[in-house]
């Protein structure tokens, strides 16, 4: 796109990254951050239907976790790009139910299971980390990079919690509800900076997915 962005603004187009093998599971099998597998073909194909959704727009910067999942998807999505790393919007920490489904997690850990749908904010994970360490470092980490970003349009690839977490936080839902947003694989939310105020602009958009629907 040709349109230019002012100096005191900042347009962060966020994303999560691809299927994994893990992902496309039923029921899901928890991958969290211990996990660090490759996106899967339909993961791939996602990858490239994101990048032509968003090829009219020219991207300043491109960021992604860690993860080599979020890395892949990034480079496919905006080629030719550097991918710079934030630590700070890896993937949450699972804990003991790392590599487990949710059926095997309900059958073998019910109470813990059970405190965990309930209030995921102010029970993390056993052993890993709540909704609310997870929301501590990822939404300081998003509206820095808008802060360091001002006339700038970015790409940035997360995760599932991770975009969940910091959306809750914009739209000041309860962390405790935050599974209540949906987010598949390769949709795109849309982030808008100005004069200090942050503010999404569109979530989960995944209509550039519907071919792999059909």
């Amino acid at each position: 796109m040709s349109d230019t962005i002012s100096d005191d603004q900042c347009t962060m187009f966020l994303v999560r990254h691809g299927a994994t093998e893990l992902n496309l599971k039923v029921p899901t099998v928890l991958q969290g951050n211990g996990i660090d597998g490759p996106l899967a073909a339909i993961g791939r194909e996602q990858a490239a239907l994101t990048h032509q959704f968003l090829s009219p727009y020219a991207f300043d910067a491109v960021y992604a976790s860690p993860m080599v999942r979020a890395q892949e998807t990034a480079s496919i999505i905006a080629p030719g790009h550097a991918v710079s790393i934030v630590p700070e919007i890896i993937e949450g920490d699972v804990g003991r139910w790392l590599g487990k489904n949710w059926d095997e997690i309900a059958a073998e850990d019910p109470e813990e299971y059970r405190k965990h749908l309930e209030d995921p904010a102010a029970n993390p994970y056993p052993e890993g980390e709540s909704a609310n360490d997870i929301a501590q470092r990822s939404v300081p980490a998003i509206t820095k990079l808008m802060q360091e970003n001002l006339g700038r349009r970015i790409l940035v690839v997360a995760h599932s919690i991770v975009i969940r977490v910091v959306l809750a936080h914009l739209y000041q839902i309860p962390l405790k509800s935050y599974r209540a947003i949906e987010l598949d694989n390769c949709s795109v939310s849309r982030l808008h900076y100005h004069q200090e105020k942050l503010k999404v602009i569109v979530a989960n958009s995944n209509f550039h997915l519907d071919p792999l629907c059909q």
